[in-house]
């Protein structure tokens, strides 16, 4: 047996030999270029790939060397159909061979020179900007869309080379452009100074660039000077180191006042909590902590009020004289009886007094 004969034996049985081929990702139908690029890589990569194209021309059956030839290809065969959806799968498991198994999914799923395919990927690609994206995450986006696009379009120009690499400059300025104006303001001082190079860069030293300059604000940030007070803030984490020399002729900062305390509220005698009685005041006493509706002059005093409080309540108001008690107020004094009933407030004749002077307390 010759050397030629006995290579491609050794190709098929190492095929034979090989593991499956799993990819990052399974054709389902929107994501061909995709699929067919990782899926060639790995089918030229295990030296597999005339089971895809036909070349050179396999041999007819019966031949020698069919047998192993088609083993061979069932393995390729494998390696595409694992790696398509289910419903896809059933559409195309009926090929007899790699080749046609892989021209008919070509078939099915490349778009190639389509304008409405070519209108829909300029206009994503006009409108794509970084936003809250990484810059990573940004160009990543937009340079899939211009593969797309050179991928799906026609060479318009093949009259000569040097229209040729004319209108590749011109495609490669308009993607620089749309690159740059796509970045976020905090890239504006690397940005004006791609634009001042002569000639200009290509979007893909560009994005170097500017991949460069994000590196360095993320270990130097930017100064920021604040226009009022003159201090400059370089982004560090402290808030009191390299705010220059304004910061020391500020005041220092007040202290944050604590909240007004609440008046705390005591139990009473049936195990309830009493209101704040500090703002409560009598119309008829003139008293404060209490109101007209609960003074002890006119309900009267309650049981477990002892004589001597009765005495003191008497003589916060007023002077008992006799059989009166003589009201301090003004410079006039009004005699009262208060030897009647609880609640008779009516003033005696000849008081003159002005009406909320009187009060009235049982003699002792």
């Amino acid at each position: 047996m010759s050397d030629d004969e006995e290579k491609p034996n050794m190709e098929e049985t190492r095929l034979k030999m090989s593991k499956n081929v799993t990819l990052a990702v399974k054709l389902n139908g929107m994501n061909y270029p995709l699929w067919k690029r990782l899926m060639r890589v790995d089918i030229v990569g295990r030296r597999a790939n005339r089971y895809i194209t036909g070349t050179p021309q396999p041999p007819e059956p019966g031949m020698k060397g069919y047998t192993e030839w088609e083993e061979a290809d069932m393995t390729v065969f494998s390696w595409i159909i694992d790696n398509v959806e289910t419903e896809i799968v059933v559409d195309f498991a009926h090929h007899q061979t790699a080749q046609a198994l892989w021209e008919s999914l070509q078939t099915t799923f490349e778009s190639t020179a389509d304008p409405y395919l070519l209108y829909d990927l300029e206009e994503n690609a006009g409108r794509i900007e970084q936003g809250e994206h990484g810059l990573e995450t940004y160009w990543r986006h937009l340079h899939g869309i211009w593969v797309e696009i050179d991928r799906c379009q026609h060479q318009p120009v093949d009259c000569c080379d040097e229209g040729i690499s004319q209108l590749r400059t011109y495609v490669a300025t308009r993607r620089l452009f749309k690159f740059l104006t796509g970045l976020n303001a905090r890239y504006d001082g690397i940005r004006r100074d791609i634009l001042k190079e002569t000639p200009l860069p290509s979007a893909e030293t560009a994005y170097g660039l500017v991949k460069q300059e994000a590196t360095r604000l993320k270990i130097m940030p930017a100064a920021d000077i604040d226009l009022q007070t003159g201090a400059i803030n370089d982004g560090s984490s402290s808030g009191q180191v390299g705010h220059g020399f304004a910061v020391r002729n500020q005041p220092p900062p007040r202290p944050k006042q604590p909240p007004p305390r609440i008046a705390a509220q005591q139990p009473n005698r049936q195990g309830g909590f009493k209101p704040d009685k500090s703002k409560f005041w009598c119309s008829h006493c003139g008293k404060q902590r209490h109101t007209r509706d609960t003074c002890f002059l006119l309900v009267g005093f309650p049981e477990w009020w002892d004589e001597n409080q009765k005495a003191k309540a008497r003589l916060a108001i007023g002077v008992e004289d006799g059989g009166g008690l003589f009201l301090q107020g003004a410079g006039n004094r009004e005699m009262t009886n208060t030897r009647g009933r609880a609640g008779d407030t009516s003033p005696q004749p000849g008081g003159g007094g002005r009406p909320g002077d009187a009060a009235f307390a049982e003699k002792k």
